[in-house]
């Protein structure tokens, strides 16, 4: 607002993340309009009105060699929205984030007579992050987004039968590419080699391919089949549901089921991130049916630097 004609303001002076300043911005011209104030400057609101020092900056960013330039001059974003607020007369809403938690979002400061989208808004965002500390929401997609590369395999087969197991080691690639079916957002094509050494001491070459896909809107990651071609997908194979823990010291969980006539197929999985990168991951499947009787326990680490020039095609 313009000391010499208090009826006109500018919103969207501000550099930023900059919704919920302009809004707060908009609050408080409106809302200086609706009190009338002739001159806005010389009221009680000290605090959005530091000319001088607002005068200062100006010239400090003019001048080359002047060293009182932040590097991000309005860094303090929830601070700026506060502030306004508070001189606008408009209140946080805390209620639905337990105190002061929670994201600084426009719907989330309201005044007496806020009713509708923005309260909808409010409740909308408190229940997905509800979603997110206790059902696991987004999790499939940060585990889905991590596993792009190429992870040394090592994995222990057990049958429960007079078939041999043994223990395959190798290394495995999840490809990315563009979804194949308009119905995802990313999918990957999967394709491990390795050596599989059965515990009778016989040894042979072993590889195999599979599709993930990562649905949005449902959240989860299935698993297909490759075609003949091993490039296309064929048959489904398995759903991951993400869970959380309630084992402190591990990663997060999916397990899943699927019953392939004759023989069912359980699964389960454990997920380990350090920070945003994913540091290993373990698949297991338990298989039991008139055909089938095994379970088998696949562990992946991400390669060493020296060991992540070879790829598999």
């Amino acid at each position: 607002m313009l000391s010499g004609n208090p009826t006109l303001g500018f919103v969207g002076f501000y550099e930023g993340p900059y919704w919920g300043v302009m809004e707060m911005q908009a609050r408080f011209i409106a809302d200086s309009w609706f009190r009338s104030t002739p001159d806005p400057f010389n009221s009680k609101q000290v605090g959005l009105k530091q000319l001088e020092t607002t005068q200062q900056m100006r010239h400090a960013l003019q001048s080359e060699s002047s060293l009182q330039i932040p590097q991000f001059w309005m860094g303090d974003y929830v601070g700026i929205i506060e502030e306004i607020a508070r001189d606008a007369g408009v209140a946080r809403v805390d209620t639905a984030f337990d105190g002061q938690k929670g994201p600084a979002f426009p719907s989330r400061y309201q005044d007496r007579d806020t009713t509708g989208e923005a309260v909808a808004v409010v409740q909308e965002v408190a229940s997905l992050l509800a979603a997110s500390r206790k059902d696991a929401k987004f999790v499939a997609a940060a585990v889905f987004r991590a596993m792009q590369g190429i992870w040394s395999l090592h994995r222990n087969v057990a049958t429960r039968n007079t078939i041999a197991g043994g223990v395959l080691t190798g290394k495995a690639e999840f490809h990315p590419r563009t979804p194949t079916d308009s119905a995802y957002a990313a999918e990957y094509l999967y394709i491990e080699e390795g050596t599989f050494k059965m515990d009778n001491g016989f040894s042979f070459p072993a590889s195999r391919r599979y599709v993930y896909r990562y649905n949005e809107t449902t959240d989860k990651i299935t698993a297909w089949f490759a075609g003949e071609d091993g490039k296309s997908t064929g048959a489904f194979f398995n759903t991951w549901d993400f869970y959380h823990s309630a084992e402190g010291n591990y990663g997060w969980k999916a397990k899943g089921h699927h019953w392939c006539d004759p023989d069912t197929y359980k699964s389960g999985c454990e997920f380990r991130f350090c920070g945003a990168s994913l540091q290993t991951f373990g698949i297991t499947y338990d298989v039991t049916g008139p055909k089938k009787d095994y379970s088998h326990e696949s562990w992946y680490e991400r390669l060493k630097i020296n060991d992540s020039s070879s790829s598999l095609h």
